[in-house]
C-alpha cells in the first residue's frame, strides 16, 4: 500500500498492531484478566485484532506477542474462562482434547446431572410441556375424530403436521405419559 498516496488524501498510516493491541484491553483489578474493549466477534465474544489484513482472536495474538508461536495443532485456552481476556498469564497452548477435560474439570461442560436439572423444564413432553397447546383428553378425540386433518387442526389452533403426527404416533405417544 502507498501510504504517501493516503497521506496526501488526509489520512494516515494505520497504527501497527501491537500499538493497537495496547490501546485496545482494559485491566480488571480483581480477577487480573485484560479484557478486551476493541472489537468482539461470534456469540462467545472473542476479541479480535486485524493482523496484516486479517481480523485475528485477540487471546492468541495476545499469546504470539508475549509467549511466542503457537505451536501447530494446537490451540489457545483460558485458565481463567474468561473469553475476551487477553492476559498472556491466563493463556495456555493446548490441544482441544486439553481444552474439553479443563472445561469438565472446571463443571462448565453441558453434560451431567447439573446440565440436565437446568434443562429439565425444556424436555417435558406432552401436556408438560411448556408449548404445549393440547391436552392428552384432546389428543385422544383427534385419534378417533374421522373429520379431515385440516379441519381437526384449525378446531385445535395447530397445524395439520402436528395433526398427522398424532395420528401416526410419531408424537403424544402414550408411553411418554
Amino acid at each position: 500500500m502507498n501510504y504517501d498516496n493516503l497521506k496526501r488524501l488526509g489520512g494516515r498510516k494505520p497504527k501497527p498492531a501491537p500499538e493497537r493491541f495496547e490501546a485496545s484491553y482494559m485491566p480488571e483489578p480483581n480477577t487480573g484478566c485484560w479484557l478486551w474493549v476493541g472489537t468482539l466477534r461470534g456469540a462467545n465474544l472473542y476479541g479480535t485484532i486485524k493482523v496484516n489484513g486479517k481480523n485475528t482472536p485477540a487471546h492468541r495474538y495476545s499469546y504470539q506477542l508475549f509467549c511466542g508461536e503457537i505451536p501447530a495443532g494446537t490451540i489457545v485456552c483460558h485458565h481463567c474462562d474468561t473469553p475476551s481476556c487477553v492476559n498472556p498469564r491466563h493463556l495456555f497452548v493446548g490441544t482441544s482434547t486439553d481444552n474439553e477435560a479443563d472445561k469438565i474439570r472446571k463443571g462448565r461442560h453441558s453434560r451431567g446431572d447439573r446440565h440436565r436439572k437446568a434443562l429439565a423444564h425444556l424436555n417435558r413432553v406432552g401436556e408438560n410441556s411448556v408449548c404445549a397447546k393440547l391436552t392428552w383428553e384432546k389428543v385422544r378425540q383427534i385419534r378417533v375424530s374421522t373429520k379431515a386433518q385440516r379441519q381437526i387442526a384449525k378446531m385445535y389452533g395447530v397445524s395439520q403436521t402436528v395433526i398427522s403426527n398424532i395420528k401416526l404416533g410419531k408424537t403424544w405417544r402414550e408411553e411418554n405419559v
